[in-house]
């Protein structure tokens, strides 16, 4: 067991969401109050950090033309690079992710690569869903430690992987896998493993308490003892790169804050016991208030960002479980 350090919070900031019913958006991002929202949250600890999603379909130029954008917010970024290439051409996704690492390596925190790579199911969405996206994980997180270390870049490499207990693949389908290509040196290769993580998140029922609290315990000590099954050792830290729950019909936004209160709080007492470093929001604005779709409501923040009972609640969590200022 480790011993029980502060959370690094972090959230996704802008108003859209891709989820099995297609993408959802509403109004264009507003950089200014979403850069206040970030400060006001963080309080009197360290500035938050910005998960950025950068989408590889088959065209490099494009995917490396949006991370350089993301690039000058400098080491508050938190960049997930995904494999959506509908080829599955894993050599050229390897030139882009060794490109990133060379060009931005040393001016982002840290890179994903790949997202949710173990999550088949829902169509387009995750990684998982485009061919050859396991090995994409594999030989990318290979690639980019290689890069790194020629180039003496400083970002934490790591990926994502989808930690719902329903619908991820099981160990025969994906980790083994992942272990037999990857082996040994695919573990000493990384500096963290992500996760995804919604627990109850899409049912028709708000959940009540005590099942969330055993859903999400399950769900990170489920994935830590995946994790070392597959030759990935308690030392390489878990970052739940993405979470939230979002309000929407038949949920009121009170519900959602007392959710992600019990979320957070949860993941907070399993940190030293799991080892679990950072937490992440998705997302801090809603993507439209008005639509009948779940995933237009994740945010804290509705789509005119004013401010949901979440943010309030966020804010709390962020001073009770995150670093302050003189530790």
């Amino acid at each position: 067991m480790r011993p029980k350090q502060p959370l690094v919070f972090g959230v996704y900031p802008f108003g859209i969401a891709g989820g099995p019913g297609g993408v959802v958006s509403g109004p264009a991002d507003d950089i200014s109050r979403i850069g206040e929202a970030l400060q006001d949250l963080a309080g009197d600890g360290p500035p938050l950090l910005v998960r950025m999603y950068v989408t590889f379909e088959g065209s490099m130029a494009a995917a490396l033309d949006q991370v350089a954008q993301f690039a000058q917010i400098g080491s508050l970024v938190d960049l997930s690079l995904n494999f959506h290439d509908r080829d599955g051409d894993v050599e050229r996704w390897c030139e882009f992710v060794a490109e990133v690492v060379r060009r931005h390596g040393s001016a982002v925190g840290s890179i994903g690569v790949t997202n949710d790579a173990n999550l088949f199911d829902i169509p387009l969405a995750p990684d998982g869903a485009y061919p050859n996206a396991l090995e994409a994980l594999v030989d990318g997180v290979f690639v980019a430690s290689e890069t790194k270390d020629r180039v003496a870049a400083s970002a934490a490499l790591g990926f994502t992987a989808a930690g719902e207990v329903e619908t991820t693949s099981d160990a025969e389908s994906f980790w083994r896998p992942v272990a037999q290509r990857g082996g040994e040196a695919f573990a000493s290769a990384l500096d963290f493993a992500g996760l995804t993580v919604y627990p109850v998140g899409f049912g028709a029922q708000v959940p009540p308490a005590r099942e969330l609290v055993q859903r999400t315990t399950e769900t990170l000590t489920s994935y830590r003892a995946q994790l070392s099954a597959v030759g990935i050792p308690g030392t390489v830290p878990i970052r739940v790169s993405e979470c939230g729950w979002p309000a929407g019909p038949g949920r009121s936004e009170q519900d959602q804050a007392e959710v992600l209160a019990t979320i957070v709080n949860t993941i907070a007492g399993l940190r030293g016991e799991v080892g679990i470093t950072h937490w992440e929001l998705f997302t801090l604005r809603d993507a439209d208030t008005s639509s009948r779709d779940l995933f237009g409501h994740f945010g804290i923040l509705r789509d005119d960002y004013t401010r949901k009972p979440a943010y309030d609640a966020l804010r709390k969590l962020i001073h009770a479980h995150g670093v302050r200022v003189g530790e």
